[in-house]
């Protein structure tokens, strides 16, 4: 049935009411906020020198940035160790930057096989309340350059 113009106003009363009640109990449920931080990096691949390198001259080096590299951070246990069930993979950008919020707290990072690379070696790092981490992902391109 439609109701009346008189009964209109009343069910939009009754319905925020309740709106409002359902917020106020999620509010009241839910955990207070939880210290933040950030980690800002740069992801890089080196595929080594060509040839041997020389004892005078520039030195070669073999690092550049790494665009749209794969790579995951998990919550860390007291010996480095991801903590499973807690990683989420991470894609850094076009010129191989990434800036991602965190709570403060340990964590691991751990750079994931993809194209023309094996992965690199795994960091540890922590996050402070209110400050920044940074920190550079480095990938290890295949084939090698000897």
């Amino acid at each position: 049935m439609a109701a009346t113009l008189a009964e209109q106003p009343v069910r939009k009363s009754v319905a925020a009411v309740f709106a409002a009640a359902a917020l106020a109990g999620i509010a009241a449920g839910s955990s207070p906020a939880t210290a933040s931080g950030w980690l800002i990096g740069r992801t890089q691949i080196s595929f080594g020198c060509p040839g041997p390198e020389r004892a005078e001259g520039p030195s070669c080096n073999p690092w550049r940035p790494f665009a749209k590299a794969h790579f995951t951070v998990a919550i860390a246990r007291a010996d480095g160790t991801a903590i499973p069930g807690t990683s989420r993979v991470i894609v850094s950008d076009a010129e191989g930057r990434f800036r991602l919020p965190l709570a403060a707290g340990d964590y691991a990072i751990t750079p994931l096989p993809q194209g023309h690379t094996r992965g690199g070696p795994k960091l540890k790092l922590h996050v402070v309340a209110g400050s920044s981490a940074w920190t550079l992902v480095r990938f290890y391109g295949y084939p090698q350059m000897l």
